[in-house]
């Protein structure tokens, strides 16, 4: 908690610091929102309700969402059942799934686990979304619509049967898809379970490159390639809009939802107010690197430490200080494995905390699992 706490705080400052400064000029609809509520009222009526806006709705909720999940996190414990360190150690493969889309355009760009981890999540180069039971050792159902490959796909609430799933693609949009009445039967024929389109969202004019769920569940935010971004309702509407000067290629929710992390594909991650829509922090990634595109980044769910990564380097940012943790090289990695293939010959695809704070994996030509904090390897998980 009191990590957390640091954490935002160093971002309020960088906050309180750029508006000193001078806000820029998209910041009026945020200070117009803040105009006192008497002022508002229509005349004869300042004692009524008055109707919210959805952007004031919306950041009323992540207010609220942010002061419960700092009492949780006080009282939060070590989850039942986690993985040791030494259990890391001695991880083996236990499954195998061969074959996954279509075989004329074979290929997995985006996955994403449910919160049992039973239901797998993927978007392929085929254009389509499937989901994947590992209890049935089968595709459950194929979600089928978009035109070019799909570049991010998600959960919302921890996923299920009875969740919906969002999806985004080169094709410019994001679609919503329902579970159908028959994924909440007990024992449902595996026929008949399945996902129906909901709503197309085309808040983009170009790629859209990445998705994250608010910790709300209620909002997600969304990305495209031409450094745009927007928010949006479970229901289709998008409520807010902004944009940065660089091409974006991935974006994250900070874990109280007030804040972006959003990386680039010219070297940078930056952290972004959503309210004020300014750059409060921005961090050298991979600028002065051969392969500038930053493939990946995360939050740690406390929000203290955020990881970003390129194809030549993953590095873990400690957000108070707004400087590297701790930083791994291609050549750092081979050699823990102590494999004799050259860096060429692999390159780190993404970095991802787990939700108790305690592990930390990078994902290169293999699974690397590292202690949080310490930093030191656990486990190499090959295959």
């Amino acid at each position: 908690m009191k990590e957390r706490d640091e954490a935002r705080q160093a971002l309020t400052t960088l906050q309180a610091q750029t508006v000193v400064a001078g806000a820029p000029a998209d910041s009026g609809a945020s200070r117009a929102m803040e105009v006192d509520s008497a002022e508002q009222a229509p005349d004869g009526d300042k004692g009524g309700e008055i109707e919210r806006s959805p952007e004031e709705i919306y950041f009323e909720k992540a207010t609220e969402t942010s002061k419960v999940l700092s009492k949780a996190r006080i009282k939060r414990e070590t989850p039942a059942g986690l993985a040791t360190a030494d259990d890391w150690k001695t991880a083996t493969q236990q499954s195998l799934v061969e074959s996954l889309h279509t075989s004329t355009k074979p290929g997995i760009v985006t996955i994403c686990l449910d919160r049992t981890g039973t239901l797998a999540l993927t978007g392929g180069l085929d254009n389509h979304a499937e989901v994947y039971s590992r209890a049935n050792d089968q595709t459950l159902a194929t979600l089928k619509g978009h035109t070019k490959k799909i570049t991010a796909a998600l959960w919302v609430n921890g996923g299920g049967l009875d969740k919906p799933i969002i999806t985004a693609s080169a094709d410019k949009s994001i679609r919503i898809w329902s579970p159908k009445p028959a994924n909440a039967e007990q024992d449902a024929d595996l026929r008949s379970i399945g996902w129906t389109k909901t709503h197309i969202i085309k808040a983009h004019s170009s790629d859209v490159v990445g998705l994250s769920l608010h910790p709300c569940g209620e909002y997600f935010v969304s990305a495209a390639s031409d450094g745009t971004w927007a928010i949006h309702t479970l229901d289709g509407k998008t409520i807010i809009e902004g944009s940065i000067e660089s091409p974006i290629s991935q974006i994250a929710f900070h874990p109280d939802g007030m804040f972006l992390g959003i990386a680039t594909s010219d070297g940078f991650a930056k952290i972004v107010d959503v309210k004020q829509r300014q750059v409060l922090a921005t961090l050298d990634v991979a600028n002065a690197l051969e392969s500038k595109i930053v493939t990946g980044l995360d939050f740690s769910e406390n929000g203290y430490y955020f990881a970003s990564t390129s194809a030549q380097e993953v590095a873990v940012w400690d957000l108070r200080k707004q400087k590297k943790a701790h930083s791994w090289a291609l050549s750092d990695i081979l050699h823990n494995d102590d494999q004799q293939s050259s860096e060429k010959e692999t390159e780190f695809v993404d970095a991802r905390f787990d939700f108790s704070g305690k592990y930390f994996a990078i994902a290169a030509q293999n699974i690397h699992v590292f202690k949080v904090k310490g930093w030191n390897q656990l486990s190499t998980l090959a295959g």
